[in-house]
């Protein structure tokens, strides 16, 4: 029993009742003995509850419907129909009723084993539409427990065996879901990896792009200072040329601001000469 036959059986157990398990129930009970046929019985041996017999399809659809009863419960009975089958003798025989009253031993008492609450054998009786009475059920119950040794133990392992026809779907759905799941990741980590690797090309020439604009940068600050030290060199030629002071219009001003009225100039060269004849003999005296 592997992990994928659990889960399957779970699914399957929470599904609702569908009609291939009623199916299924009416099929294993007829497997179960021979029974005589109520069509084939002559009018006088037959009771006119033999005569309102239903078939095992409609007998079991109408308990299903009046019970409600959970699909892990129904599904159970086929564990009990198969060990029953087991413990009759070769040579048995049965009713045309007798299946009837199997299979609704085997669902009284697969729901009284497997729920917490479960309907009395009177809710049964009135659940057969009044084909079997209380005391016809307690008979059924009691037969059915004896000939199965009380032992009402239903296993999974044993679920799965009988159930294999409607797992097998549901484990290939989850085998192929599970590679579904698988395909995705793996696309999920190839997209990854891929989105990785650009990332990890882009980097490089981001860095190359950076260098180059440096190296720009560097280009741009060597023109500016070529052309700082362009200005710089012409203004020391200006400075160094007299010419272009004396033609410049600032040097132009300052001369014109140093020119000086033509009296003052007079009387200056005319003290100057008057000072210069007194130092000449003061110089005469001292030699004297």
């Amino acid at each position: 029993m592997s992990s994928i036959d659990l889960k399957a059986l779970n699914i399957f157990l929470n599904s609702p009742v569908s009609q291939d398990m009623i199916h299924k129930l009416v099929v294993t009970t007829l497997q179960v003995l021979p029974c005589e046929d109520s069509k084939l019985q002559s009018p006088s041996n037959s009771s006119s509850k033999d005569k309102a017999l239903p078939s095992l399809m409609t007998f079991i659809t109408k308990l299903v419907r009046y019970t409600n009863v959970y699909t892990g419960t129904l599904m159970a009975t086929l564990v009990y129909l198969n060990k029953l089958k087991t413990k009759l003798p070769k040579n048995a025989h049965g009713l045309p009723c007798t299946r009837h009253r199997i299979l609704l031993s085997c669902l009284i008492l697969s729901s009284k084993f497997h729920n917490d609450s479960s309907p009395k054998n009177i809710h049964w009786a009135n659940y057969t539409d009044g084909l079997f009475n209380v005391k016809d059920i307690n008979l059924m119950e009691r037969q059915l427990l004896f000939l199965l040794n009380w032992d009402l133990k239903v296993s999974n392992e044993d679920m799965i065996a009988h159930l294999g026809r409607f797992l097998n779907p549901i484990k290939e759905d989850l085998i192929k879901s599970a590679k579904m799941r698988k395909f995705l990741q793996k696309q999920q980590q190839q997209q990854q990896q891929r989105q990785l690797q650009q990332q990890h090309q882009q980097t490089p020439r981001m860095s190359r792009s950076s260098s180059n604009s440096s190296t720009l940068s560097l280009h741009y600050r060597q023109s500016s200072t070529s052309s700082i030290s362009t200005a710089s060199s012409v203004d020391s030629s200006m400075e160094s040329s007299p010419t272009s002071k004396l033609h410049s219009p600032s040097h132009s001003h300052i001369l014109y601001e140093n020119k000086v009225d033509p009296m003052i100039e007079f009387t200056a060269l005319s003290e100057e000469r008057k000072l210069n004849r007194m130092l000449q003999e003061l110089n005469s005296t001292t030699h004297y």
